[in-house]
């Protein structure tokens, strides 16, 4: 019994590792490559898999970039994390531009992110993976207010200001603005004045 349960517990770590090859392939093509460039035979091509083994871990191309997305939206999670534990430290301003930051710097995670957002007629497995995704960012910010003293209506706070930092991504990324860091400055000041409102209405 214990050589059966240690041979599918390899076997669960072998598929694993297959899974995370995946992934990393993709997100290497992201990073190369306009997101909806990328189909799934590329990932398999890039991967070493064939089609077929690419969709026995991972029936749905959407699937697939959620959980590209799981593991790239990790890294600001961390730092969300980081800047938690700093108290009071950190502003709501600082929240504001290590979110928007992220978003300008990984065009990859931008897509992704707006594209689950966006799409009709999603999966049930990827949008309940996509709402654990979105409820990292509303659990960090409201556990900041928390520590800060706000005590009313922190969930509904919470979810206005990450809805208000994407806004602010998407409305003002193409920017007729020439140049890129040019774009970057004014996403970043649109940013930190929206954010000033909640300092305002929250710690006034």
């Amino acid at each position: 019994m214990a050589v059966e349960s240690r041979f599918a517990e390899l076997k669960e770590k072998e598929r694993a590792a297959r899974k995370q090859i995946i992934i990393e392939a993709a997100l290497h093509l992201f990073a190369k490559k306009h997101f909806y460039d990328v189909g799934m035979r590329d990932v398999a091509d890039e991967a070493g898999v064939s089609p077929a083994t690419l969709y026995r871990y991972f029936p749905s191309q959407e699937e697939l970039f959620i959980e590209a997305f799981l593991q790239d939206i990790s890294v600001v999670s961390s730092d969300f994390d980081n800047m938690v534990q700093k108290n009071g430290a950190v502003t709501i301003e600082d929240f504001a531009l290590a979110f928007v930051d992220h978003l300008l710097e990984n065009e990859s995670t931008f897509q992704m992110m707006t594209y689950i957002m966006l799409k009709d007629n999603l999966t049930n497995p990827v949008i309940g993976k996509f709402d654990s995704v979105t409820k990292v960012f509303f659990d960090k910010f409201a556990d900041f207010l928390e520590r800060n003293g706000v005590e009313k209506n922190v969930r509904l706070y919470s979810h206005s200001f990450i809805a208000a930092m994407t806004g602010v991504v998407m409305t003002f990324r193409n920017h007729p603005i020439k140049g890129k860091e040019k774009v970057r400055e004014h996403t970043r000041r649109i940013a930190t004045l929206t954010a000033s409102l909640y300092t305002h209405q929250l710690f006034k």
